[in-house]
């Protein structure tokens, strides 16, 4: 990228789609600056490879040189805040923000009604890092293709530049953008603590499908106990078959496939408690007690918190906590479906 012409364009539309409170632009907000944060920290990686060039003895180790040339986002971040560029607080909100983008683009987004709020969020942290990335002013190498009249409108000063003198304000466009930037309709701290309640009442009424079992008096959590058992042994097991399998690749024998139909077929049965002691003899559950009252409790002091980044870092420790419970009830309450099925298949044969 040899021009911030882009990431202002994304920035500056971004913009635009936050005056809109709907899901969709906040999924467009949320997006766009996602990229122009990722292409100025692209650029600031730029800049620090070329001066370090230029220094004798170099400054940068061979690792942060790989750092900087790769394409990994992650290592970026870490690269520029442990050089003093971003703030580790930032960072940390960034590498948060950048997961919400990749739920967008690859499995979608479980947490629509706050979106935009992240949006909003991001865009602050991204115009905060303007000036830390991209410099006070930044002088552009003359680019007739991209100079554009639609870049002349959002940088009136492109349109008395001369070759080769081309400036951008970019302090002047931070203080621009983050006095048009309306205001999220919900405080975000409200909004994520609201959305948090919500999606822990809608695990609850999931896990209430499962907690007293097949015959409606088991004690909800022995239940909770049993399937986070059967999970975390169920991935031991294909853990252990994957590192058995590379063993036999090393030697020349192709494995046999593991029948993943047949492995959760030992759900409810005491093959798992076996396997749980041989694979993960110091095995504890995550969750001793049934969550919920205390995730409630969590999620009504975000709303509280003093700093927006402090009440993001909250809101994505319980959020994940929460999906990842769903996700590991999710096939013991497909078997409760099944077996209401065959309860009223068999109630209609008798009749």
């Amino acid at each position: 990228m040899r021009s911030v012409i882009p990431i202002i364009e994304q920035l500056d539309r971004a913009l635009s789609e936050l005056a809109i409170n709907h899901p969709l632009n906040g999924r467009i907000a949320l997006i766009l600056v996602d990229n122009g944060l990722e292409l100025m920290c692209h650029l600031k990686c730029t800049d620090l490879l070329s001066d370090d060039r230029r220094r004798s003895p170099r400054g940068l180790t061979q690792e942060q040189r790989n750092d900087a040339r790769g394409r990994a986002f992650d290592r970026k971040i870490g690269l520029l805040q442990d050089l003093g560029h971003i703030p580790a607080e930032q960072a940390q909100a960034i590498t948060t923000l950048h997961g919400y983008r990749n739920q967008l683009y690859h499995v979608g987004l479980r947490d629509d009604p706050v979106i935009g709020q992240l949006a909003h969020l991001y865009f602050h942290f991204a115009a905060e890092l303007l000036e830390p990335l991209l410099g006070t002013q930044r002088h552009l190498r003359w680019e007739p293709e991209i100079i554009t009249d639609a870049a002349r409108r959002l940088l009136p000063e492109l349109a008395t530049a001369k070759r080769y003198g081309a400036k951008v304000d970019i302090a002047g466009l931070r203080a621009r953008w983050v006095a048009e930037c309306p205001p999220p309709p919900v405080p975000i701290e409200q909004a994520l603590s609201r959305h948090l309640l919500a999606r822990v009442d809608e695990a609850e009424a999931s896990f209430s499908i499962i907690a007293t079992g097949r015959s409606g008096t088991d004690d909800p959590t022995a239940t909770l106990r049993t399937v986070q058992l059967e999970a975390d042994t169920l991935t031991a097991i294909r853990r252990h078959r994957r590192d058995r399998d590379k063993q036999l690749k090393a030697k020349g024998i192709e494995p046999k496939p593991l029948d993943d139909e047949q492995l959760a077929m030992a759900r409810g049965t005491r093959v798992l408690e076996d396997l749980n002691a041989r694979l993960l003899p110091n095995w504890t559950p995550k969750h001793p007690i049934l969550p919920f009252n205390s995730w409630r409790k969590q999620a009504t002091s975000i709303s509280t918190k003093r700093k927006a980044s402090i009440a993001l870092g909250s809101f994505d420790r319980i959020r994940r906590e929460i999906d990842q419970l769903e996700d590991i009830i999710a096939e013991p309450i497909e078997d409760m479906y099944g077996w209401h099925q065959y309860l009223e298949d068999v109630a209609m044969d008798n009749r």
